[in-house]
């Protein structure tokens, strides 16, 4: 297991925000930079890695989207920390949040472009230079920058475009603004306009299998690094996302079939999983190993910061329930907590604790403040394929085949389990929904479900109703939206349609 290895030091950071588009739109990047050394590819590779531990678990990607949804009240006296998205008052302008998920997302499609036209411009003809081992790890570098563009293009589809449907995937406009290719210009006569989503999918597809190609990296736990199994379980996720099932089956189970990754199945292994670290789940994940890499501290919003201090946001009632007494996460995951309000009001409730206080980059980090609330960013991991597997075979109409692969999943996350029979798909999909919030709460998730499967938010009845602020409002405990309502899909921010004619903005804003 690829455990608490060093990456090498980062040469050039990534520094692009949509705030500087008016001065190097898409992300200049000078000309002295140009890949001219097995170094030069090395360090354009770190700033792609790097700019991936903006993206993943931080704040703005995670918490914003999980507020949002079903999950969570926010408590009398909270900080109004991303109220903005808990009220679904989203704006193009008004949330800096938005802008930041799609200007980090840009800024590393840009330096993967960068890397990828640096491949093919740079002169290897020097032997000496360029042995057959670096000529090798140049090209796992090609590949990474590929799956990187993949992965980065599927978020934006994400975040900013509508659920995937044949029937509205060529529509003009509803696809994600991307160049191709490492062109840094002041004319917005050059702006990408948005692609269709077909065509934004067609993208990310064919990204993945360049990725394929060139990516020697062989699957292993805990790898820090884009591995072949990384890629093919990517490309399992794009699938679901896209519906094409019997691919998204076939590439869930290839990974799992690899014998690589373990499901942990023990309260104690959970915990080394979230709190330690030490996990043999991950396909892929981030390292972290200084404070300076610094990934967002995702669990701060919903435990006190400090002692006698309230948390913004607790989980409803419907959560916690979801949960079976003998679920190896329930302990894990949340932890009882006394809240005293500025109202007066009083009660223990249960807090999510999955990304706990002082877990173990805090300690690595030598008590570093901005190091608690935080975990190594895991990008991929094995349950998710054990579920994408599940709902594939379920959306298909085999019912036994998704009962299988949930009731691998479940067998190991609850102790004493008895594997279920399911009478239709519509009643297996309830169990795979239900399994999916309890695996996946906290980290960014179930908006982007509730989105895919065309289904409202109805916020959750609250653990204690006068601990929430605004207990009964519309915008906070009793928020419903509808399935389809415009906010599932948020605004292109306002910066980056001032900045570039060719944008077309997300219908209702």
């Amino acid at each position: 297991m690829n455990k608490k290895i060093l990456l090498p030091v980062m040469a050039l950071a990534l520094t692009f925000t949509a705030c500087d588009m008016d001065k190097t739109p898409y992300d200049s990047i000078p000309d002295s930079e140009a890949l001219q050394t097995p170094t030069d590819f090395e360090n354009q590779r770190n700033s792609l890695y790097s700019g991936m531990r903006s993206c993943v678990y931080s704040p703005s990607f995670c918490n914003t989207a999980d507020v949002q949804g079903d999950e969570f009240n926010s408590v009398m006296g909270y900080s109004n920390t991303y109220n903005t998205f808990y009220s679904w008052n989203i704006g193009p302008s008004s949330t800096a949040e938005v802008e930041t998920v799609y200007s980090n997302l840009q800024a590393i499609i840009a330096r993967a472009n960068f890397i990828i036209d640096g491949y093919n411009k740079c002169d290897m003809s020097n032997t000496n230079l360029f042995t057959p081992a670096t000529l090798a790890e140049i090209e796992n570098i090609k590949g990474e920058a590929f799956f990187m563009r993949a992965y980065c293009l599927a978020e934006l589809a994400k975040f900013f475009c509508a659920d995937f449907d044949e029937s509205t995937a060529d529509q003009p406009n509803s696809g994600v603004s991307y160049r191709l290719d490492y062109y840094p210009s002041s004319d917005a006569g050059t702006y990408p306009a948005r692609k269709t989503l077909r065509e934004t999918y067609k993208q990310i597809t064919d990204d993945l299998d360049s990725a394929a190609v060139y990516i020697n990296a062989a699957g292993e736990q805990s790898s820090f690094y884009v591995t072949t199994d990384a890629v093919t379980a990517l490309q399992a996720r794009v699938a679901l996302a896209m519906d094409n099932y019997q691919t998204a089956a076939q590439k869930a189970i290839e990974v799992i079939n690899s014998g690589t990754y373990t499901l942990v199945n023990s309260p104690e292994m959970m915990q080394d999983f979230w709190w330690d670290d030490f996990d043999t789940e991950s396909i892929f994940k981030l390292a972290v190993t200084s404070a300076s890499d610094r990934a967002g501290q995702t669990g701060a919003l919903f435990l006190p910061y400090q002692e006698g201090q309230v948390p913004d946001y607790i989980p409803t009632q419907d959560v916690i329930d979801l949960y079976a007494e003998n679920d190896i996460r329930k302990g894990t995951y949340f932890v009882d907590t006394l809240v005293n309000t500025n109202a007066g009001t009083s009660g223990i409730v249960s807090a999510l604790n999955k990304f706990t206080d002082h877990g173990f980059l805090y300690t690595q980090n030598q008590q570093d403040e901005y190091s608690r609330f935080m975990v190594e960013p895991k990008v991929l991991r094995i349950s998710e394929m054990y579920l994408i597997a599940a709902e594939a075979y379920a959306m298909q109409g085999n019912v036994s085949e998704g009962a299988k692969w949930l009731n691998d999943m479940e067998r190991e996350r609850i102790t004493d389990y008895d594997d279920k029979t399911f009478a239709t798909s519509d009643v297996l999909m309830t169990e795979i929904r239900n399994e999916r919030q309890r695996e996946f709460i906290g980290e960014g998730v179930r908006l982007f479900d509730l989105k895919r499967w065309d289904m409202g938010v109805t916020r959750g009845t609250p653990q204690q109703e006068d601990l929430c602020n605004l207990p009964g409002s519309s915008t906070s405990t009793d928020l419903t939206r509808p399935a389809g309502h415009n906010h599932f899909i948020w605004p292109i921010p306002q910066h980056e349609i001032d900045a570039n004619p060719q944008i077309v903005q997300n219908p209702g804003y």
